[in-house]
């Protein structure tokens, strides 16, 4: 029995903007089951993917893979202006994948002469699923595979990659993504590659200018800011996941490296978001 139209069809879990926050950032995290595209409407910024930063500008596309790590920041000078969905079930040309470009493929797309398609594009799919009146899933569903068969014009293959020298960066940097949830200290770092911890912490600040302690504190507040805009968890319990015993120490740590409280951010993300579909 062939598949239903319904069945082989991308699905959109969400939708949401950004409107020219200066102080808006959002820490590095990752999706280990949904897909997103960013297109940035207006402003500049700096969104790192898989630790490598690209300089966006308005017309530009970013492609974030699930399981992919990426961090976003913007210009306080030229605040970016964005749409972001999460898209799950992937299909490209009739067939189902994981991903919504092949992974030799360069996540960053300079748009050219479909940036002003693809905006109003985003923005239809956007006021209809802000507005859902009659047949607006059928709309969003028909949007969304222009994107996608867009996308899949446009993307590009990655230049060679540049042979990394600082290997032990890099699997410090690995190692802190896979234990960011332990309160580790530098020493506890240092012990496990078996080396000086002030070594170690001018290697890995020497390639992502930033102390691992620092990474990985921020680390965990992308990880909140995923909790607080995709579930409805409290924040005592977003805290205690994240390994925060006292939620009144989280809240403060992430008001001081956010500059807002989780509540706040929480009622803010969610003003500019709209949840469709759970995964």
């Amino acid at each position: 029995m062939s598949k239903t139209r319904k069945e082989t069809s991308s699905r959109l879990l969400y939708i949401g903007k950004v409107n020219g926050n200066p102080n808006w950032n959002f820490p590095s995290h990752m999706h280990e089951d949904i897909s997103e595209m960013v297109y940035v409407s207006d402003g500049e910024g700096i969104i790192k993917i898989n630790e490598h930063p690209y300089t966006v500008k308005k017309g530009d596309l970013l492609i974030y893979n699930q399981g992919v790590i990426h961090e976003q920041c913007t210009s306080p000078v030229c605040p970016l202006s964005l749409y972001y969905c999460g898209i799950a079930n992937i299909y490209s040309d009739g067939t189902h994948t994981e991903h919504l470009i092949s992974e030799n493929a360069s996540p960053y797309i300079q748009t050219k002469a479909y940036a002003g398609r693809i905006g109003e594009l985003l923005e239809f799919m956007y006021e209809e699923s802000s507005n859902q009146k009659t047949g607006y899933e059928k709309i969003c569903e028909g949007l969304l595979d222009v994107l996608l068969a867009l996308v899949q014009r446009l993307v590009q293959p990655n230049a060679s990659k540049k042979q990394d020298s600082d290997h032990l960066a890099v699997r410090i940097k690995e190692y802190l993504d896979e234990n960011y949830l332990q309160h580790l200290k530098l020493q506890d770092i240092a012990a496990h590659f078996h080396m000086n911890p002030y070594y170690l912490s001018h290697v890995f600040k020497h390639k992502y200018d930033d102390s691992p302690i620092r990474y990985i504190v921020y680390r965990r507040m992308g990880e909140a800011k995923r909790l607080l805009s995709t579930t409805d968890i409290k924040v005592s319990e977003i805290a205690h996941i994240l390994g925060y015993q006292n939620a009144n120490y989280f809240t403060n740590l992430f008001t001081n490296t956010m500059g807002e409280s989780p509540t706040q951010y929480k009622k803010n993300e969610r003003a500019e978001r709209v949840d469709l579909q759970k995964t």
